[in-house]
């Protein structure tokens, strides 16, 4: 298309009635025209980029855009054509990603049906880019592999440029679309050039090819597909990371052939462990193997291990690894550093698999790290958090050599930046555990009080330490609420108490309500009134303390059900945040006759209500609200509403999400006792589930946790299927 062309695509659009990330599409013009501006592209990239394409996620203004950019790019008149061409492919990818998931909104439905159209117009806009050399010939040439299916003119096209000589880059992505497509590349590959064999073999396994002689020709030419593997397919920065992406079964069987144990390789094998369960064992296999070579690093190998299934086999070599190392190091995340220990990572690990094991490298991290006061551990794959967090958080038993340690980490010099700084955590991770096993912390513990004061404080409150009251009076001069609370708690001086209430207690809420002494304070009920208000909150945290406050106000006096339901029913119709809390409460409430018989049967309605008709938020249905609602409907020993097919949904929807799956996995147990079609139905339906290969997604570590619900869902399923 000509520049006068494209202005007319944008102004046939009418892109007022269109939407984006952030609103209302209609500055999608302005930005695309800017493109052709050598001083404006990038920032015109950016926006686009972040509005019309947003984390991947398509609008309804995504399609138009995208075809509007491409006539931009195929006239050639974009001032950065390569990141054009890039935000074209990204584009295509995430067109494939929603294709590859359920999607039960009839809006996205018709966006991505939308969407998956367009892609055979852009790959007609940018196809004159092929006869050109650059980055954004190459991703013209695999832009018409996105189509599925190819005219002639596109084969035509990308065989003419497959042949010209000396193949390089662009005749390689050609190769690559071609075999895609399942198109003849014969003449192409005829003269043996290596790097086209070599792309057709990398699109062939990229397609789920798995044939042995490929598999084979990618282990001996590793190093030339290293060097064509980012000209065949979008975004491949790491072959052995994209291999087991796209390829499980093929990157098994390589990466385990690759005789070399370099950090690309253990990183791709750990991504066949994450994404594939039924290739995982060989891959944890040669995982362990790389971990008894004498040369291994043992650090690189923990990381790669405590992601893989705790079996006894990945635990011993956990202990031993963690034996070898001597020292902490730092990691980086962006501008900002982080102090870490190997042993540390090890020993979670360990803890989570509830090996005794644990105890001995923690310590040791404790003990001879000199940055142990602040050290970050991991707890995901890509995510850490303060050592003493994660240890209570896992609920770490106490050991003697472990309060040992953590008083030496204690006595330490605290970190320059104050933010890197993990001793707050520490205390709490030591008033986790009974005063008389922490005891021999308490000095250490008090003189965290100049630094930690909130920490320290509510970790002696915890202990009931009362010769500490006179410190911490003197430390609440500062009127933080939390060291407040904490000398009320010690004193129990109803002064003291009512002190904290004259404090800033924004965010502090929830600790005044666990930790008030006397729940019939007239002043304290009032602040609970406050709290609870006349309508939900809206931030969540907020709804679980109007939660908290509506049950200490019934438990005083029991009519305050009557005007706190109002606040309960409109948390509950909601269905977001604490539902589970918010749900307990209600049942609470009518197994008290707390409730009138109204509120009674409205509760009973609503319950129904959120099992059948789904509560979203900006991700979509929310999986938890039904499955709560379902359990409480049965507890309550009132029938599950709708037919079999939507508890269907409802239960596999919850246990396939991170946030949802233990609720999914207690209204599985009580779905034993159903009546049989809904039981049969139920059992089909899981029964795919944990036999697919792709595990279920995770808040942590995706192999650990997707086995920890295999182990929980497998004697249920088989309960179902056998009742």
């Amino acid at each position: 298309m000509t520049g006068m062309h494209v202005r007319t695509h944008l102004a046939e659009v009418d892109w007022s009635t269109l939407e984006h990330a952030y609103g209302d599409a209609s500055d999608v013009p302005g930005w695309i025209e800017l493109l052709t501006g050598a001083e404006t592209a990038e920032e015109s990239l950016h926006n686009l980029w972040a509005a019309v394409l947003h984390q991947g996620t398509l609008y309804d203004s995504t399609p138009p855009a995208m075809v509007s950019i491409a006539s931009l790019l195929g006239a050639r008149q974009a001032a950065d054509a390569e990141n054009t061409a890039w935000l074209l492919l990204m584009f295509a990818d995430a067109v494939r990603d929603y294709e590859q998931v359920e999607v039960d909104d009839a809006d996205t439905a018709t966006i991505v049906r939308s969407a998956r159209e367009s892609l055979t117009r852009i790959a007609a806009l940018v196809r004159p880019l092929i006869s050109d050399a650059g980055p954004e010939a190459v991703a013209a040439a695999l832009l018409q592999a996105t189509t599925g299916t190819a005219d002639s003119a596109a084969l035509d096209t990308l065989g003419a440029r497959a042949n010209a000589r000396p193949a390089e880059q662009v005749e390689q992505a050609c190769v690559a679309a071609l075999t895609t497509l399942g198109a003849d590349a014969s003449e192409a590959l005829s003269d043996g050039d290596q790097g086209l064999v070599m792309a057709a073999t990398l699109a062939r396994i990229a397609a789920g090819d798995a044939t042995t002689t490929d598999l084979d020709a990618l282990v001996a030419g590793w190093e030339l597909a290293v060097e064509v593997a980012p000209c065949i397919a979008f975004g491949v920065a790491n072959l052995p990371e994209w291999l087991s992406a796209v390829n499980p079964d093929a990157s098994a069987h390589v990466l385990a052939a690759l005789p070399t144990p370099d950090e690309a390789t253990i990183a791709g094998l750990v991504d066949v462990v994450i994404g594939s369960r039924r290739n995982a064992p060989a891959a944890v296999r040669r995982l362990l193997a790389f971990a008894a070579l004498p040369e291994a690093a043992p650090e690189t190998m923990i990381a790669a291990l405590r992601q893989c299934p705790p079996t006894p086999e990945v635990c011993d070599s956990l202990a031993d690894l963690a034996e070898r190392v001597t020292a902490g190091g730092t990691s980086a995340v962006g501008s900002s550093t982080f102090d870490t220990d190997a042993r540390a990572d090890s020993a979670l690990a360990l803890l989570r698999a509830g090996d005794g094991r644990w105890a001995r490298p923690m310590a040791q991290a404790f003990l001879t790290n000199p940055a142990a006061r602040g050290l970050m551990v991991s707890t995901s794959a890509s995510g850490r958090s303060a050592l003493g967090f994660a240890l209570v958080r896992v609920g770490a038993p106490s050991a003697t050599m472990l309060v040992a340690g953590i008083r030496q980490a204690l006595r330490q010099e605290p970190p320059a930046d104050p933010s890197r700084d993990g001793a707050g955590h520490l205390a709490e991770l030591l008033a986790s555990w009974p005063a008389e096993a922490a005891a021999g912390a308490l000095p250490e513990v008090r003189e965290l009080l100049a630094v930690a004061p909130k920490h320290a404080a509510a970790a002696l409150a915890t202990w009931d330490d009362t010769a500490s009251i006179d410190r911490i009076r003197e430390a609440s001069v500062t009127g933080d609420a939390t060291v407040l609370l904490a000398l009320a708690r010690l004193t129990r001086d109803p002064g003291d108490f009512h002190r904290v209430l004259d404090a800033d207690l924004q965010y502090r809420e929830s600790e005044v309500l666990v930790h008030w002494a006397d729940r019939t304070d007239p002043c304290f009920l009032d602040w609970c009134r406050s709290l609870a208000g006349t309508e939900p909150a809206t931030a969540d945290y907020q709804r679980q303390d109007q939660l908290t406050a509506l049950r200490i106000l019934a438990a005083a006096d029991s009519s305050e059900a009557d005007t706190g339901w109002v606040v309960l029913r409109g948390i509950l119709d909601a269905g977001r945040g604490p539902i589970d809390k918010a749900i307990d409460l209600a049942l609470e409430w009518r197994a008290q006759q707390l409730l009138s018989p109204e509120a009674r049967a409205d509760l009973e309605s609503l319950l129904a209500d959120l099992v059948v008709t789904d509560r979203r938020d900006y991700n979509g249905p929310t999986a938890k609200t039904s499955a709560a609602a379902a359990i409480a409907l049965l507890d309550a020993g009132l029938p599950l509403p709708g037919p079999p097919a939507r508890i269907v949904k409802v239960v596999t929807r919850a246990v396939a999400d991170r946030h949802a799956r233990g609720h999914g996995l207690m209204l599985t147990e009580r779905l034993t006792a159903a009546a049989q079609p809904v039981r049969g139905a139920v059992a089909k339906a899981l029964r795919s589930l944990v036999d697919r290969d792709e595990r279920f997604d995770s808040t942590g570590d995706i192999a650990v946790e997707d086995e920890r619900a295999l182990e929980r869902l497998r004697p249920i399923l088989s309960t179902l299927e056998t009742a």
